[in-house]
């Protein structure tokens, strides 16, 4: 029987030696890949992960991450997050994320998941497999700031991307972590060097596979509770077709 302290689950990350960028902080993308491991890990506890799915003919898809956080770890340092399952909405279902480290909480997180089923290639309800038994009540770590991320087609700044085999998973198509590093190849240099990206709020619009040639652009947006921000698109060369699109929010030293 599932009980109410196994609907949150809580884990630790050691921050290691290759995943420091040259201002000896991690990127926001360690984090995310952070996220996806405890997500699976927790998903597999509670029955509804990749190999339950795969039994019943469906398996997870994510539609959309925001994270915000207000400092980025470090070699050496550890961060603990607690994730939890937080709702239903129509076909997607969704999971929030608390991190922290020796300070405390550092960032909040909140994703929306689809099941998708295997013969359709079509999302099936997520009650099909997350009943509201499996949703604790507790407040929200963080919620989307927009029904949906605002398209940008034509981008200031621009880059071509061919996707490598070593960036599909298990599912056999491109990861979602590496479409952030995707997106951030737009951005100018001297955009990069003098800030800290410390938030994202990403939109999966379709997935892409090793071989794929995509391009990605971006444009500065408007400032948003002190922070820069930019906005990003990533396309399909060979059938223009949009993969994702992205908002990221940029802090300076």
């Amino acid at each position: 029987m599932t009980t109410n302290s196994d609907l949150t689950f809580e884990h630790g990350y050691d921050i290691r030696s290759y995943e420091p960028r040259p201002d000896g902080r991690v990127s926001i993308s360690a984090l995310c890949n952070q996220l996806q491991d405890i997500a699976s890990r927790h998903a597999d506890t509670l029955g509804f992960g990749f190999h339950d799915l795969e039994q019943s003919g469906h398996f997870w898809i994510l539609a959309r991450l925001h994270i915000m956080v207000d400092r980025l770890p470090g070699f050496g340092e550890r961060t603990a997050i607690v994730t939890w399952p937080s709702g239903n909405e129509r076909l997607v279902a969704l999971r929030d994320f608390l991190i922290s480290d020796r300070d405390g909480v550092m960032g909040r997180a909140t994703t929306s998941w689809v099941t998708m089923n295997v013969k359709t290639h079509r999302p099936d309800p997520p009650e099909t497999v997350l009943n509201e038994r499996f949703i604790p009540e507790r407040d929200r770590a963080l919620v989307f700031p927009s029904k949906a991320v605002t398209r940008l087609k034509e981008g200031e700044f621009r880059a071509g991307i061919v996707a490598r085999r070593a960036d599909v998973d298990v599912n056999g198509h491109v990861n979602n972590v590496n479409y952030l590093d995707y997106c951030f190849e737009a951005a100018p240099e001297e955009w990069m060097a003098g800030r800290s990206c410390v938030g994202v709020d990403i939109q999966y619009r379709t997935e892409s596979f090793a071989g794929d040639r995509l391009t990605a652009v971006c444009a500065p947006a408007e400032p948003d509770n002190g922070l820069d921000t930019l906005l990003h698109g990533l396309t399909r060369d060979q059938d223009s077709k949009e993969v994702v699109r992205m908002r990221s929010w940029w802090t300076r030293p």
